[in-house]
């Protein structure tokens, strides 16, 4: 029975991920970010290289037409026109955009339906791998229910259909979280580590933040090896990625003369963050508001550009100098947020569509908690769920870490990745697609529940 539980897992997978793409793969979820990827892919098929579009107009329109017409638009759609204006791509990394004009080029289209097939079976894998970390782990019962719950789990579903690079960075915590528990039960071998590296490496690609999963890992795993024994095998996991950058530095310099090491918009993500909670000094959390009021003394700034970035960089850093309560509020906002209350996205239509929710309820008919109840039974229901099941999953890894607490040095590795993704959510931005991969790290946690009942 164990050889077939991955390929039930897989199968289970695919019926839970299967209907929610053939339903909703034109969902405009973050369309503005995938449209920009969309476009740079069109433009490395076109042999213009690795750059955005920033006009004509009816280009820089189709956002607004899909936010409008509440559906995500095939590049398909828009007629490639000659000789459009560019730019050189760096706010973003090039990774999704990469992925897309592969796919694209297989397929002689230029749609987002095959790259997210490709995404959703490579999704299905993730309980395969869950299961197998939960096996290693605590055994065959632990990885049963780890696979079990990733394969059913809504939020993990819908960022494979998501066409976005956050699912690419999702799929690569889960193997490096498989890596990481199969190279303690092998002793923490150096070809095992080498391989955290390339997935790394792939993944800073898909998203800068990738880049401190592998020294936060490294430094976990002290306790267990010692220092030189971590150190060695951290050189190989940090230096991998730092290595797979170098083509993209060069060709930064050469572009932008100076040595980007990933991409720009960490000030503005960091200033735009501020507008997460009241504050005095005018953060706001719109791309659109912010640049208006950076630029309205400096027009001739880009967009996304290191000199939009210079220009932000003193408001940051004077905001983290003199504001010391703002910084612990919001910090304690977003580890509580991040911990208990990510906001996921579901793929429910029924309860997460347009004037669903209780706020735009109450601004619309200006009636209270129980009305919402009555006017939305099944959106009410779905949200008290997703309200109840953040809180829950992390309660039962907690209390199945304090079960098998005499592990600790063993369980630390895997609890970097979460914190990895934790760090930056509370450091730069909280969205809840962005805390997904330690998601991954609680269903892991929360199956040795099983595992320590018996025991006791």
């Amino acid at each position: 029975m164990s050889r077939r539980v991955p390929i039930l897992l897989f199968v289970l997978a695919l019926t839970v991920r299967v209907p929610m793409l053939l339903t909703q793969h034109d969902s405009y979820a973050s369309g503005g970010i995938t449209t920009a990827m969309g476009l740079v892919a069109r433009n490395i098929l076109a042999g213009r290289g690795l750059v955005e579009t920033t006009g004509p107009d009816e280009i820089l329109r189709l956002s607004d037409r899909q936010q409008a017409e509440g559906r995500l638009i095939d590049i398909a759609e828009f007629p490639d026109p000659a000789n459009p204006p560019t730019k050189p791509l760096v706010q973003r990394m090039p990774g999704y955009s990469l992925f897309l004009a592969g796919v694209w080029r297989i397929t002689g289209t230029q749609a987002y339906l095959p790259a997210q097939w490709v995404q959703v079976i490579l999704g299905a894998l993730l309980p395969v791998l869950l299961h197998a970390a939960g096996r290693r782990l605590f055994g065959e019962t632990a990885g049963l229910i780890a696979g079990t719950i990733t394969a059913v789990s809504l939020p993990l579903a819908w960022m494979s259909v998501v066409p976005l690079y956050d699912w690419f960075v999702l799929f690569l915590a889960g193997l490096v979280i498989w890596l990481l528990v199969r190279a303690e039960g092998r002793g923490h071998p150096l070809r095992d580590w080498a391989w955290i590296g390339i997935a790394a490496a792939m993944g800073v690609y898909f998203k800068s933040t990738f880049l401190i999963v592998s020294p936060l890992v490294a430094a976990a795993v002290v306790p267990r090896l010692g220092l030189p024994r971590a150190a060695l095998r951290g050189a190989v996991a940090v230096g991998l990625p730092l290595l797979a950058l170098l083509p993209w530095v060069v060709r930064n310099e050469r572009i932008y003369h100076r040595p980007i090491l990933t991409n720009t918009f960490f000030w503005p993500t960091v200033w735009e963050g501020f507008g997460e909670i009241d504050n005095d000094f005018g953060a706001v959390l719109n791309d659109e508001a912010t640049y208006a009021a950076m630029t309205a003394g400096h027009p001739e700034i880009a967009y996304g550009s290191p000199e939009y970035d210079d220009l932000i960089r003193p408001r940051v850093l004077e905001v983290l100098k003199t504001r010391p309560g703002f910084l612990f509020r919001l910090a304690a906002h977003r580890v509580l947020h991040g911990l208990l209350l990510p906001d996921d996205r579901w793929g429910i239509p029924a309860a997460e569509g347009p004037g669903r929710s209780l706020v735009e309820f109450r601004a619309r008919t200006g009636d209270g908690l129980m009305a919402y109840i009555a006017a939305e039974p099944l959106a009410a229901a779905v949200k008290i769920v997703q309200r109840l099941w953040s809180p829950l999953l992390f309660g039962v890894a907690c209390f199945s870490l304090w079960l098998h607490r005499r592990r600790w040095r063993e369980f630390l590795p895997v609890l970097a990745v979460a914190a990895a993704f934790l760090a930056t959510a509370v450091l730069l931005h909280l969205e809840g697609r962005y805390l997904l991969p330690a998601t991954l790290v609680w269903i892991l946690f929360a199956s040795g529940v099983t595992a320590a009942a018996p025991a006791r």
